[in-house]
């Protein structure tokens, strides 16, 4: 596994819409931030395109992620934000010269298939907040920990433990991310090997019983399998429909893992949530789950 290098102030980085287009100027705020890291931020020449819902037309998204990819002055590629058309655009880009001279891409929900391709690839990435939602009030730790990472590498999450958590205490590389486009990945090259790895899953706006539905299709497809850990980061606005399965997305996760061994941590800072700690995807991390906290470090 490559990891891309970490940035230096005076570093290009670029902004695009891979997957919907930005809904307001929030990302400007994030344009801001990046800027006050001593970061140079470039547009990208479709990224506040639109077509439909998407950031621009499959074609308009395809040129932008290539560019970024391609373009050695360019150290990390930030889309705006998610939504959904990444996995569009996927198979037709080209990856050589992205694997000769890695960059990091940030990310999290739609981009969650672009982020589990270039790990895939044998790549780490980043799974975390996007210019769009960095100003989200109750963010500021996670956007620090985003800044701490890109430049010097560190990574060190400490959280009180739930009581639904099972203990344990791994090192393995982060896979995952949103469930949906998880399950979406099944059967396409773009998911990578779960064997031995920390599983990260998040969601938003689902019915429990999709919740229940997917998770099922983790289990059936062996993905649960042989992990070596999962954390289970927020599953916002999700909520019982009319039919309904009688258990909380905790209780979900619970029933489908129950003959496992392997550490699980609940309600961890990741996802659709302000606190939106950034994941390394690809890297080798230390998960110690107890009755207290939780802790993760690199």
């Amino acid at each position: 596994m490559k990891t891309p290098p970490f940035l230096r102030p005076g570093d290009e980085v670029i902004l695009v819409s891979p997957a919907s287009h930005p809904k307001s100027d929030q990302w400007k705020q994030g344009v801001e931030i990046l800027e006050s890291w001593g970061l140079k931020v470039r547009l990208a020449p479709n990224a506040l395109s639109h077509y439909f819902g998407f950031g621009g037309s499959d074609e308009e998204r395809l040129s932008d992620f290539q560019l970024a990819l391609d373009d050695p002055k360019i150290k990390a590629i930030f889309p705006i934000r998610g939504g959904y058309g990444s996995s569009r655009i996927l198979d037709r880009l080209n990856f050589e010269k992205f694997l000769l001279h890695p960059k990091w891409i940030i990310g999290f929900s739609d981009i969650t298939a672009i982020l589990n391709h270039v790990t895939q690839l044998g790549i780490a990435s980043i799974h975390g907040p996007m210019p769009h939602n960095f100003c989200q009030v109750g963010g500021d730790e996670a956007l620090e920990n985003l800044r701490n990472f890109l430049f010097e590498g560190k990574i060190q999450i400490d959280i009180p433990s739930e009581p639904e958590n099972r203990m344990g205490h791994v090192e393995a590389e982060i896979v995952g991310g949103n469930l949906s486009l998880i399950v979406h990945l099944i059967g396409s090259q773009s998911l990578p090997d779960f064997k031995g790895k920390i599983l990260l899953l998040e969601d938003v706006g689902e019915n429990l019983y999709h919740i229940d539905r997917m998770v099922l299709q983790l289990k059936r497809a062996g993905l649960l399998d042989h992990l070596a850990g999962l954390i289970v980061g927020g599953f916002s606005d999700c909520k019982e429909a009319g039919l309904s399965v009688g258990k909380n997305v905790n209780q979900i996760i619970l029933e489908h893992t129950a003959n496992s061994q392997f550490p699980i941590a609940f309600e961890f800072p990741s996802g659709h949530i302000a606190q939106n700690f950034p994941l390394v995807f690809g890297k080798k991390i230390k998960l110690l789950v107890n009755a207290d906290n939780v802790h993760l470090t690199d």
